[in-house]
């Protein structure tokens, strides 16, 4: 046998295979992932997660933000830490793509709100994990979605796939109490770090799934209503309680605020709730979706806007809102203290104009004396329904739920999103986390917050697929 010429042979045999290889798509030499292994990494680093107390106030959302940067330098993965203000932490990270287009940014918040230990079953910040489902303070809102973001980067950047965008995560601090010590700071100070990004994930997604698990519609919300949080302050004389004085400041107060609860603002129909409903209405019997999917000519009908506004959250949606919520006056109770305030939780439906949204209620309250001083408030916008993003998530929706609509929930609350969007970022809430109400947990700011295992670990791999599909 001619020992060279096997020699040779073998080496332009291996030469071709190697050529074979390297000329195939990317995507045939992509790493298989192991999901059985993302299963167990992604749930063990979301009971850790659990463990960091973060609630706002005070915040502390430095100690999630160094949680994060240690896993980023452990993967290699590209990241900052950005403290701003003493404890307030925000965790900026990048996997990169080629540029050939707009990179994406996942958006969630570190902070959680404050919980009342005496109401739970268990420790609010221990992870236990207990009957399918995972406690713990943030465990809805919104470690689990934090933490779902975090595992699909990770997990794109192990599997070699080859990203036309780059994957941007960003967790924030402060968003429980308006985002202006994170979001709002970091969109202000390092926008350049968001590289004209083109869309953004974010919470304020909700998706429709029965009693039984039939799968319904997937939410991809464009929008928001817009805070406008006010402060009413009266001013009168004060004196001694055992002598009335009928133009005190919380007698002025008092008849102001009961002329807004007796107050029903008029119906604003936008056109973003309006698509909304005409969204949800592929949901119902025949005689709802018509009515819903002209909502606008079908709230002429008394009898139907008395229906419809029987739903407290549909009602919310075509008002602004007014809730009062704090009263302060004197310390003591013999004393008629000389300034009483209220402060009060008013929503705008989006395009509603703030010094307009004012006057409106200085002509309720019909007193000129009272300060309505804002405390926090900003725009409201909505982003476009027709793009690669809503796509992509109707794409994957359809090979996994194949009985589901795409809908468009108009959040009655708000998020971060509005600082995005303000950049010129295309942002939509959307919640990977699909299962019945049974089976996929409960506790928004409640206690004993929890999500179930399941709807958990398959929402990793549903985000996973949509950035996936996005971004190649």
């Amino acid at each position: 046998m001619n020992y060279r010429l096997v020699k040779a042979l073998r080496g332009l045999l291996s030469a071709a295979i190697m050529f074979f290889i390297l000329a195939l798509p990317v995507q045939a030499r992509e790493e298989k992932v192991e999901w059985e292994k993302v299963d167990r990494e992604s749930l063990e680093l979301l009971t850790e997660y659990l463990r960091i107390d973060t609630t706002n106030p005070p915040g502390n959302e430095i100690a999630g933000a160094r949680f994060f940067a240690e896993l980023c330098k452990r993967e290699g993965i590209e990241h900052r830490v950005f403290e701003p203000f003493p404890g307030r932490g925000t965790l900026w990270a990048r996997i990169r793509g080629d540029g050939t287009a707009r990179p994406v940014v996942l958006l969630n918040h570190l902070d959680v709100v404050p919980h009342s230990k005496e109401f739970w079953s268990v420790e609010a910040f221990s992870g236990t994990i207990r009957n399918g489902f995972i406690f713990g303070r943030g465990a809805m809102d919104m470690k689990s979605l934090g933490m779902a973001q975090f595992m699909a980067m990770l997990t794109l950047k192990r599997s070699g796939v080859r990203l036309k965008r780059d994957i941007i995560f960003l967790a924030t601090s402060d968003e429980e109490a308006g985002g202006l010590l994170g979001a709002g700071w970091f969109s202000k100070n390092h926008p350049e770090l968001l590289g004209n990004a083109e869309f953004l994930f974010n919470e304020g997604g909700s998706n429709v799934v029965d009693a039984q698990g039939r799968v319904l519609g997937i939410g991809v919300g464009p929008s928001e209503k817009t805070p406008a949080w006010l402060r009413l302050v009266a001013m009168g004389e004060p004196g001694h309680g055992s002598v009335p004085r009928p133009q005190s400041a919380v007698n002025r107060l008092l008849r102001a605020l009961n002329r807004l609860l007796e107050y029903t603002p008029p119906v604003q129909l936008t056109p973003v709730v309006e698509q909304a409903f005409k969204a949800y209405a592929t949901l119902m019997q025949a005689e709802q979706a018509a009515q819903f999917a002209d909502l606008r000519e079908s709230i002429k009908n008394p009898d139907f806007l008395r229906i419809f506004e029987m739903d407290p959250g549909a009602r919310a949606l075509i008002r602004n809102t007014i809730s009062i919520t704090v009263l302060e006056a004197s310390n003591k109770i013999n004393v008629i203290p000389p300034r009483a305030t209220a402060e009060i939780d008013t929503r705008l439906v989006p395009g509603e104009s703030l010094d307009r949204w004012i006057n409106e209620i200085r002509g309720v309250i019909q007193d000129d004396s009272i300060k309505i001083e804002p405390i926090l408030a900003f725009g409201a916008n909505a982003s476009p329904l027709d793009t690669s993003l809503v796509r992509s998530i109707r794409h994957i929706s359809k090979k996994r739920f194949p009985e589901s609509v795409i809908t468009h929930p108009v959040l009655t609350g708000f998020t971060d999103s509005h600082y995005f969007r303000e950049l010129g970022i295309h942002c939509y809430g959307f919640s990977p986390f699909v299962a019945s109400p049974r089976e996929l947990g409960e506790g928004f700011h409640g206690n004993d917050e929890r999500i179930g295992v399941r709807p958990f670990l398959d929402g990793v791999k549903f985000l996973y697929e949509v950035i996936d599909h996005l971004s190649k």
